[in-house]
């Protein structure tokens, strides 16, 4: 160690020329020639000991400096880390310029995420959702409507608004105002029509149903519907509680038992043992009066509106409509309860497991010609909520669970016809 630091000084100490002759002398190298002379293999034949750069280096050599030189080296051999020796050779060869080199790396990257996000998520939807409008577009063997449907004297299948309440002209400032499921909530009901600054003289209310039970106040809900002289059609929860208010008025003949005498004329028991679990729904009957139920009887369950500029024939219905089947023939039944679809039978469901009804029914009305279009309001369905599709506006938007009281306002549009909507909400308490 003593002896390299004596020799370096020694070398460090003698000027340059007499460094240069001993180390010369002490490589053999008389004739003073270049060290890389003196390498033994092929390097100046084979060209990949050459980089391609060399000769432009060659040429700028005069014009850099020394710490230009150093760093170009170092930065061209970093870049060039992870680059295979016969792609450098082919680059070299081919003298592609840097910056195409880094466009080619981006684009190739680009086209790799694209192809994993087409290949993870977007290829797999577009199939279902073409399978899916495959399934729409087929015609079942059996179609759901074509049964005879028993008639009911109890109720209305459809009834017609007056074409007095249709929004036909803008400076008359007719409006439609469409309310989703108020179940009780008086209070919201009042709060949303100041909301709208609601005229009876010029606006027309339309309820679509369930506007009583599971809230606090539903006789008064009837009473303010009635004193607005809305329309209202029956929903599931107002054909639970008249049926249990017409079983609980009906004079049930006793039938005898196996032991019992056919000629015995009364019965000890208790009539509410005939009901099959409506216990709610007799409880809810007894809080109306009689112009209260009356009234909800008089409820259709399905109500045609009339034509609505770009919205055709608008139909208010509780819960939903089966596309292709005349409203006459609809099952009024699934009318208040349906939520799903089976696209092989068509047959309608309350359950979710099928496709929902509101999606046929839009790439139905989508193939029909736009005069014989038809739009439907409904209400019903709380868990999907407000669901505004182009012929289909659900507006169920849960308040009796703390969520909102939605409407869809209609009223006349400019010169050019269409009609203009507005949804309009307010919040409401949560009672459940």
């Amino acid at each position: 160690m003593a002896d390299s630091s004596q020799e370096a000084e020694k070398y460090s100490s003698e000027p340059p020329s007499s460094v240069s002759k001993e180390f010369s002398s002490r490589f053999h190298n008389p004739n003073g020639l270049p060290l890389i002379d003196f390498v033994t293999n092929d390097w100046k034949v084979k060209p990949r000991y050459h980089n391609s750069h060399d000769h432009d280096h060659d040429h700028d050599h005069d014009h850099l400096s020394a710490s230009d030189e150093s760093e170009s080296f170092y930065r061209r051999e970093e870049d060039d880390y992870w680059v295979h020796p016969r792609w450098k050779q082919l680059v070299s060869y081919g003298r592609v310029p840097r910056r195409v080199q880094r466009y080619l790396a981006i684009y190739i990257t680009l086209l790799s995420i694209a192809w994993i996000v087409w290949s993870w998520f977007l290829q797999p939807d577009w199939e279902k959702n073409r399978e899916l409008e495959k399934l729409m577009n087929m015609k079942p063997q059996t179609m759901f409507g074509s049964n005879m449907r028993p008639e009911f004297s109890d109720m209305t299948q459809v009834k017609m608004l007056n074409s007095i309440f249709l929004p036909t002209d803008e400076q008359s400032k007719q409006r439609l105002v469409v309310v989703g499921d108020v179940h009780g909530c008086k209070d919201e009901l009042q709060k949303l029509l100041i909301k709208l600054s609601f005229n009876p003289h010029h606006d027309h209310l339309i309820l679509t149903g369930d506007i009583i039970d599971k809230g606090p106040d539903s006789p008064g809900t009837v009473d303010l519907a009635r004193d607005l002289a809305a329309s209202c059609v029956r929903g599931n929860h107002e054909d639970r509680m008249l049926l249990a208010f017409n079983d609980m008025h009906a004079h049930h003949a006793p039938l005898p038992g196996p032991q019992e005498d056919p000629a015995r004329t009364d019965d000890t028991l208790d009539e509410e043992s005939f009901s099959h679990g409506d216990y709610e729904a007799r409880k809810l009957a007894q809080e109306f009066n009689e112009k209260q139920i009356r009234w909800l009887q008089q409820c259709p369950i399905i109500l045609r509106v009339g034509q609505i500029a770009e919205m055709g024939e608008v139909v208010v219905v509780h819960a939903g409509l089966v596309p292709g089947v005349p409203l006459e023939r609809q099952d009024p039944f699934q009318c208040m309860n349906m939520r799903s679809i089976d696209l092989e039978t068509r047959l309608p469901s309350e359950v979710r497991h099928g496709t929902p009804w509101e999606k046929l029914w839009n790439h139905h009305q989508s193939s029909l010609p736009a005069v014989n279009r038809s739009t439907v309001l409904y209400g019903h369905d709380s868990k999907r909520g407000k669901n505004i599709m182009k012929y289909s506006k659900g507006l169920d938007s849960g308040c009796v669970n703390g969520g909102r009281l939605s409407a869809l306002v209609i009223e006349a549009g400019k010169k050019d016809g269409k009609a203009k909507t507005t949804i309009v909400s307010v919040r409401c308490k949560r009672y459940r």
